[in-house]
């Protein structure tokens, strides 16, 4: 996550959460929904892979898809809350 390119923060996520893992860490989904959903989710895949940032992407039900990062220490959550809020 220290990687995260520093740059204005990409579209915005329909839906980001956050829960406790393990050991003090935690896991993000920043989920996206429908078409320009799809489109934002697409932005924010490119800039991650160019990064190199570690992630998945979930094909949701009803029209949705998740980036899902973790484990994540609180500052890597930190970090990657600040690509995802404006």
């Amino acid at each position: 996550m220290e990687t995260l390119p520093a740059h204005p923060p990409g579209p915005v996520a329909d839906k980001l959460s956050i829960w406790p893992l393990d050991l003090g860490q935690y896991g993000l989904d920043a989920t996206f929904q429908g078409l320009t959903g799809f489109e934002r989710m697409e932005i924010h895949e490119r800039t991650l892979k160019l990064a190199g940032v570690r992630f998945r992407m979930v094909q949701e039900l009803g029209n949705a898809w998740t980036l899902r990062f973790g484990p994540l220490s609180a500052k890597e959550v930190s970090m990657a809350l600040r690509s995802f809020v404006h």
